[in-house]
């Protein structure tokens, strides 16, 4: 590699935002942008977001860090990008989007997985891409676009995923990394490739798939005209980047066995490196960035519970409302009401489903339930139970993969919810786990960079380059005072789901 060049962009397409950021080699963050977007709802079921959002976002960071001096434009040495999951976009020859991406939190394709299950079952999806059949995966949503949008379908020339989008903006070039591959059940988790046969019965023509790269391999370089409208230089590598809940993996520098992540953003659960596929129908299976490593996930809807009570509940003049600078006072401000708040929230409980749930219960009809509500009850009561009824569904999660033969020792929090010290205590006390923070604050996107600095062979050995990069500043150690509130609390928890569940249901129906 021209040791010249000693910058390294890490992109991150995130859920609700676009983050980029600059690094040295040694893991010195040189600057940081961010940029938001919304989903777009029509229904409880629909989730969506404008593709060409997310590339306006990624140049909007990039001009903002350029004008900033953070990087020279000649100094980038590579660039990855990582991006949320299971998105599913068709586009044209030329890479235009021929629809909205449909998100991982859409539901609308409930009747294609019925049709699924019964024409190629369960039992074959599982064995061969290692996920159960639901409509949060990529081919059920194609199926959905084939049978509802067949115009759409027809001109199809590929399916991108958020991270794969980016790449062929920048570089001109089609790809699929292994570690998004787990979206369709037409990849082979275990070859880290796609299943022809698998194509053929579940009626996928394979040439809608794009070739098949490992997250680190260089799959082309920044184009004169990527060039002209972000102000990178042209012929900048880019490796065909991953998963975002990897990468923060990666970030955080979790690539050993049993090394967990805890994701503390807008997708809440957890990832669990693993040196082979481990696959069950309750959880999550995948390739990690790294070749010859794999990953248990949890994923749930709970992360997000914070920006929904703020964005939704409170009025925008409220006390809440960010007063000058910093964006995250207001959350800041919930978790110190928080705080105040007992372990159990003086017996408020909070079922975290806001978005149907995903593992383990695999329920895209629950919903969302407060109990225990009373006069009594403060805000801080309110917020507390948010967090306690995320980190229930981060203790679910933790038990199944525990059942599935993998149970993790501590956890490695990640994303905004971990800047939040009531939170991240809860997390602990409740898992019965030691929870660290990492040295880098911004795992994910970092996680991007240095899989761009792999590729590029930008490190001499690049495990101890990480090591030295990436260190726990802090631990919350379980306190075991709230061990008996927490323990009788999570029951209740279960079993209100299971009690639950038809009326919750019915009010899915009703909505």
């Amino acid at each position: 590699m021209n040791m010249s060049k000693n910058v390294l962009l890490g992109i991150d397409i995130g859920t609700s935002s676009c983050k980029v950021a600059a690094f040295s080699l040694v893991g010195e963050t040189l600057g940081t942008a961010a940029w938001p977007y919304e989903i777009m709802r029509n229904t409880a079921y629909e989730a969506e977001q404008d593709a060409e959002e997310w590339w306006q976002a990624v140049c909007f960071c990039l001009q903002d860090l350029l004008g900033k001096g953070a990087f020279q434009p000649q100094d980038v040495a590579a660039i990855g990008v990582v991006g949320h999951s299971w998105a599913t976009l068709p586009v044209d020859e030329q890479g235009n989007p021929l629809r909205n991406a449909m998100l991982w939190l859409d539901r609308r394709s409930l009747p294609e997985c019925r049709y699924l299950a019964q024409a190629v079952g369960e039992e074959y999806m599982l064995e061969l891409s290692g996920n159960r059949i639901d409509p949060a995966y990529c081919v059920p949503k194609m199926h959905w676009i084939r049978n509802n949008e067949p115009h759409v379908y027809a001109q199809a020339h590929k399916f991108l995923q958020s991270n794969s989008f980016i790449v062929h903006k920048l570089t001109g070039v089609f790809t699929q990394d292994a570690s998004q591959g787990y979206g369709y059940y037409v990849f082979d988790t275990d070859r880290r490739n796609w299943s022809e046969a698998a194509c053929e019965r579940m009626a996928i023509a394979h040439e809608l798939l794009p070739e098949v790269y490992e997250s680190v391999e260089v799959v082309g370089e920044v184009t004169s005209r990527a060039a002209s409208v972000t102000g990178l230089a042209a012929g900048t590598p880019v490796v065909a980047g991953g998963v975002d809940c990897a990468g923060a993996c990666l970030g955080a520098g979790l690539i050993e066995h049993g090394a967990t992540q805890e994701q503390a953003g807008q997708a809440g659960g957890m990832t669990i490196v693993t040196d082979r596929p481990y696959k069950d129908s309750r959880l999550i299976s995948g390739c990690h960035v790294i070749d010859q490593c794999w990953h248990l996930s949890g994923g749930t809807v709970s992360g997000g519970v914070l920006n929904w009570f703020h964005g939704s509940i409170l009025a925008a003049g409220s006390d809440l409302s960010p007063l000058g600078d910093g964006e995250q006072q207001p959350f800041e401000r919930l978790s110190l009401e928080a705080e105040m708040s007992s372990a159990g929230a003086g017996g408020l409980l909070f079922l975290p489903y806001m978005a149907g749930e995903r593992t383990p219960i695999w329920d895209p009809q629950a919903r969302g339930v407060f109990m225990g509500l009373s006069y009594e009850k403060t805000r801080g009561d309110v917020v507390r139970s948010m967090m306690e009824g995320a980190a229930f569904a981060l203790k679910h999660n933790l038990t199944v993969a525990g059942e599935a033969g993998i149970m993790p020792a501590g956890l490695i929090s990640v994303g905004g919810g971990a800047k939040s010290r009531v939170w991240c205590q809860i997390k602990a006390d409740v898992t019965q786990l030691p929870l660290g923070i990492p040295s880098i604050e911004d795992g994910t996107v970092f996680g991007a960079a240095v899989l761009g600095g792999i590729g590029v062979n930008a490190f001499s050995d690049w495990q101890k380059a990480l090591k030295e990069m990436v260190a726990v500043k802090q631990w919350y150690q379980p306190s075991g005072t709230n061990t008996e509130v927490y323990d009788e609390l999570y029951q209740i928890y279960l079993k209100s789901y299971a009690v639950l569940k038809d009326r919750l249901h019915q009010l899915a129906s009703m909505g």
